[in-house]
């Protein structure tokens, strides 16, 4: 089974254009960010540390969210389970 984990990549600027970095998902099997078709982003582009900082926290809050649902839905089937 293929796994795969968050990375982010910083864009060095050069002459015409600002540093930047976003956060990606990247495949065990992928060994570099250019390789698209393995890899997939999950944040825009950011300029500034600070829009970094603000991707992963909506990243986190979007995480916290989806661990709610699941903790209903398990909790909900145990206790189902249990009662049968």
């Amino acid at each position: 089974m293929e796994t795969s984990g968050l990375d982010f990549v910083y864009l060095e600027s050069d002459p015409r254009t600002k540093p930047s970095a976003c956060i990606y998902l990247k495949h065990r099997s992928s060994e570099d960010f250019a390789d698209v078709k393995a890899n997939q982003l999950l944040s825009s582009h950011c300029l500034t540390f600070i829009e970094l900082d603000g991707e992963i926290r909506r990243l986190h809050a979007e995480l916290d969210e989806i661990r709610a649902t699941a903790k209903k839905k398990f909790y909900r089937a145990h206790a189902t389970a249990a009662g049968a």
